[in-house]
């Protein structure tokens, strides 16, 4: 396995070299990059039959979606295994719009529904959770025709990223932002079901508090250790990421005081859908390209 080292100057004038990754050498990155660009394409079909599927399937038939799910999870792993592959031990540039439908269609797959089930019970859960998979997939479906229609693949990584903060930045961050749009989907599906609580959009949010909060512990560590300093205000994603940490702390607030009755706490939940997508999943997209 070889790598491409790059030779440039540091802080202190004097001469380094540091090896990118073994997917840049030969040309191999332009290959890698078109299959990655091929199986997205793939992926997008799969999500978008799956998606527009599980609206028309009822009953015993939604389960003839799995397959479909399976496959396209496979596509998007293989797409973020590339993106790594070229990069590594770097940080590949504005992978969260490719990763993030990953995390979209994981958690599709945790609430397929056994729509087989005679038990009322069993039932009606199964009800619930249909219309939280078949959100969850629409959302998962968008992301990735987003990432295929607007992508961002064409930035090169930036030497200091090569530290495990940057990794577990990125990885934390994934995590928060899916469990913050999943959390948001649950509350959208209980303000149009009065049958769903408010408690698993709470549980949601809780961990994607927890890991937003690992996500900007990393970031500011990666920061310090690379530039000096653990805040770099001159990043607007930076502004972006704390003002969805502080609706966050409102929306814990709220439901631990009571102050707000459930079916408001619900709505306020349900809006951290276009606040996470506007500001902190629009800055990995890139200007349009047509895919074809």
């Amino acid at each position: 396995m070889r790598c491409v080292t790059l030779s440039f100057l540091d802080k202190k004038g004097i001469s380094r070299i540091e090896s990118i990754g073994p997917g840049f050498f030969f040309g191999g990155v332009e290959l890698m990059l078109n299959t990655a660009h091929l199986i997205l394409k793939f992926t997008a079909l799969l999500y978008i039959i799956s998606s527009m599927a599980s609206w028309l399937m009822t009953g015993r038939h939604i389960r003839s979606l799995l397959p479909f799910m399976v496959l396209a999870l496979l596509g998007n792993v293989l797409v973020v295994a590339l993106r790594y592959y070229i990069t590594f031990p770097l940080l590949p540039m504005y992978l969260g719009s490719v990763a993030l439908p990953l995390c979209m269609g994981a958690v599709a797959i945790l609430f397929f529904p056994d729509m087989g089930s005679k038990d009322p019970d069993i039932g009606s859960k199964n009800r619930d959770s249909l219309l939280i998979f078949r959100l969850t997939l629409m959302m998962a479906t968008t992301l990735t025709l987003a990432a295929l229609f607007f992508p961002k693949d064409f930035y090169l990584p930036f030497l200091k990223s090569k530290s495990l903060w940057a990794h577990l930045f990125l990885v934390f961050g994934l995590l928060g932002k899916s469990s913050f749009l999943t959390g948001a989907i649950i509350a959208l599906a209980g303000s149009a079901d009065r049958s769903l609580t408010s408690n698993s959009s709470f549980r949601w949010s809780v961990w994607g508090f927890a890991f937003w909060t690992l996500s900007m512990f990393s970031g500011e560590m990666w920061s310090y250790l690379g530039w000096g300093t653990p805040v770099v205000w001159d990043d607007p994603a930076i502004a972006t990421t704390m003002a969805t940490w502080f609706f966050y702390i409102c929306y814990l607030h709220l439901h631990l005081t009571g102050t707000w009755s459930v079916q408001a706490r619900n709505l306020y939940a349900a809006t951290a859908l276009p606040v996470v997508l506007i500001l902190n999943c629009l800055h990995d997209l890139g200007p349009f390209r047509s895919p074809f």
